[in-house]
């Protein structure tokens, strides 16, 4: 039986192969979120983070083609989310976090013709 999965955009959480913008396809260009941390990076302290989907390469935002959602998590543990509405939203949240812990930042972003996208942020 053939692994249909590695095909299929909305099975599973797709990533792109490098981080490199450069060497990034049109596809992962437009969809991966893109985290930005503003401040000290302190255990305990609040710090401004943004999770931008199409900063490398404008996402469509259109009524049938936008991204729906992005989270944003602390290794496993969820930070915070932002519901996205087509053409009167862009693409990008600010989350102010507070973190115990120095674990990985993942975002996640949602679009609704290609499915879910993860970028990891090591601290």
């Amino acid at each position: 039986m053939e692994n249909k999965c590695e095909e299929d955009l909305f099975c599973g959480i797709n990533r792109a192969k490098s981080l490199d913008p450069n060497d990034m396809s049109d596809l992962e260009k437009k969809h991966t979120p893109v985290i930005e941390i503003n401040g000290p990076i302190k255990e305990g302290e609040t710090l401004q983070v943004s999770v931008e989907v199409g900063k490398y390469m404008d996402h469509p935002n259109q009524h049938g083609h936008f991204i729906q959602w992005i989270e944003l998590y602390s290794g496993d543990t969820f930070l915070g989310r932002a519901d996205l509405a087509s053409e009167r939203t862009q693409p990008k949240a600010l989350f102010s976090i507070k973190l115990d812990h120095l674990h990985p930042l993942r975002a996640l972003a949602q679009c609704n013709m290609h499915g879910t996208w993860e970028m990891t942020k090591k601290l």
